[in-house]
């Protein structure tokens, strides 16, 4: 008998807790108990007591121990059996690749004047917009007919508000198309937005239309926005409380899409109020990515790790849940491995610009690499297609470096495009450094908040060795 290679330790004060990264279900025992089941394992000993005993037979259980080697690479083929084939689900509508803003840090491109050239100056047109519509409804007909799937439709740019009436009639068409299309029963539609261009009449039809909208916002005053600039390089923090000033007037729910500057991590209490005073029920924050201008430091990704994880203890007291945390909730709790964090990497999702060309990632946009299709080619399988393959075999399970982790089966992976930007010789197959960080973290919170929970006993988490 011995430890699974999937085991993992985590001191918690006087206990351990011992994790399976592939079962996930943590286990709780006295130190002094782990020590006596350690040395056993490592000796050629067959006496042993039979409280021990025991205790080695329930974490056989959880296959913490496990007999030998075949059982290890049974549960692994076991999980890889269960990554979905690719799937379209999400349907990203470029509807203007121009933005009215340059932020310092934006991963499409918009502060790079080499890459804010080659977006497209032409909004989308009726007739794109129209073919994209068809072209989403046919990726979902290719599969079976599941009454409980949810379409997801975003609006992106650049800046969408800068197209909206194409916005409107993207909506009503899908609207139109229900009757005749089962699979579009419960379409959902949201829109990621600077919020400069929303007005109360624009609020008021989002609001009407169903579309789900989050405000993109930095922090909770002028410094942590310093990053979010205009193309005069113009700070915008004023303007956007503005919006959200209206947006509550008139009592119109809006998200918050929060990307976490090295300012605006420093201020956790002040970042709780703006949330508050704006009665924001659903966030996500985004953890900064990296570029051929900006390289972060890891100091920078263990404080934003963490400022996430402080944030969603005080965000779950109000009922607000952080949507980045609770997708890997969601995994831990139910022991469900977690295969893809971004629907790119599990092949399901598709970007339509805003001249009809179709790619995988909108983090792509400028130089159209992983863009091979187009609205007119209406005959597109993912399941055939090299990039999509290419790209739904990215999950962590899947990765030679990551089978060591401690949070391989909660992670889902990072951003293929900022693993790229990390180092000059990455690809989309390198790892996204500053996600593992977020996922490892993240992974010591869960075990000591369920400790917590079972115990009663608040202790720091901490990975050991074996």
């Amino acid at each position: 008998m011995k430890f699974s290679k999937y085991t993992h330790a985590f001191s918690l004060g006087n206990d351990i807790a011992l994790y399976n990264s592939l079962r996930m279900k943590p286990v709780y025992l006295p130190k002094d108990k782990y020590f006596l089941i350690k040395n056993f394992l490592s000796s050629d000993s067959e006496n042993i007591s039979d409280d021990i005993k025991n205790e080695i037979n329930e974490l056989g259980k959880y296959k913490i121990i496990i007999k030998n080697d075949e059982t290890d690479s049974k549960i692994l083929d076991f999980v890889k059996s269960k990554i979905p084939e690719s799937a379209v689900n999400i349907c990203y509508f470029i509807l203007s690749e121009q933005c009215n803003l340059a932020c310092k840090y934006c991963f499409l491109g918009n502060n790079n004047k080499d890459k804010r050239i080659k977006f497209h100056k032409e909004n989308m047109t009726k007739e794109i917009a129209e073919k994209g519509v068809a072209y989403f409804v046919k990726q979902l007909e290719l599969q079976p007919l599941d009454e409980s799937r949810k379409p997801n439709i975003i609006f992106y740019g650049g800046e969408p508000l800068i197209n909206f009436e194409i916005l409107d009639f993207v909506v009503c068409k899908f609207e139109e198309l229900k009757e005749s299309h089962p699979v579009l029963k419960n379409i959902e539609y949201s829109i990621v937005t600077n919020g400069l261009l929303l007005t109360e009449e624009r609020l008021r039809r989002l609001h009407q239309l169903k579309v789900a909208i989050a405000i993109s916002i930095d922090g909770c005053d002028e410094k942590a926005n310093q990053m979010r600039v205009d193309t005069a390089g113009n700070t915008v923090f004023n303007k956007i409380i503005k919006t959200l000033d209206l947006a509550k007037s008139i009592e119109i729910p809006v998200s918050l899409s929060i990307t976490l500057t090295e300012e605006s991590i420093k201020n956790k209490d002040a970042m709780l109020e703006l949330i508050k005073k704006y009665d924001i029920k659903g966030l996500g924050f985004n953890i900064m990515m990296s570029d051929s201008n900006t390289k972060l430091p890891e100091s920078y990704n263990v404080a934003a790790a963490n400022f996430i994880i402080d944030m969603f203890k005080e965000l779950r007291k109000l009922g607000i849940y952080e949507d980045r945390i609770m997708r890997k909730l969601k995994s831990f709790t139910s022991s469900q491995v977690y295969f893809s964090d971004c629907a790119a990497t599990s092949g399901a999702q598709i970007v339509i610009a805003s001249n009809g060309e179709i790619g995988i990632c909108h983090g792509c946009l400028a130089d159209r690499k992983y863009f091979s299709q187009n609205v007119a080619k209406i005959d597109f399988d993912p399941k055939s297609d090299s990039i999509w393959k290419e790209w739904s075999l990215l999950s962590p399970i899947l990765k030679d470096e990551c089978q060591d982790c401690e949070a391989l089966g909660i992670c889902g992976g990072g951003c293929p495009i900022n693993a790229t930007n990390e180092k000059e010789e990455n690809s989309i197959h390198s790892l996204d450094t500053r996600f593992c960080t977020h996922a490892k973290s993240t992974l010591e919170f869960f075990i000591s908040d369920l400790y917590r929970i079972i115990s009663g006993k608040e202790e720091k988490c901490q990975k050991i060795s074996l």
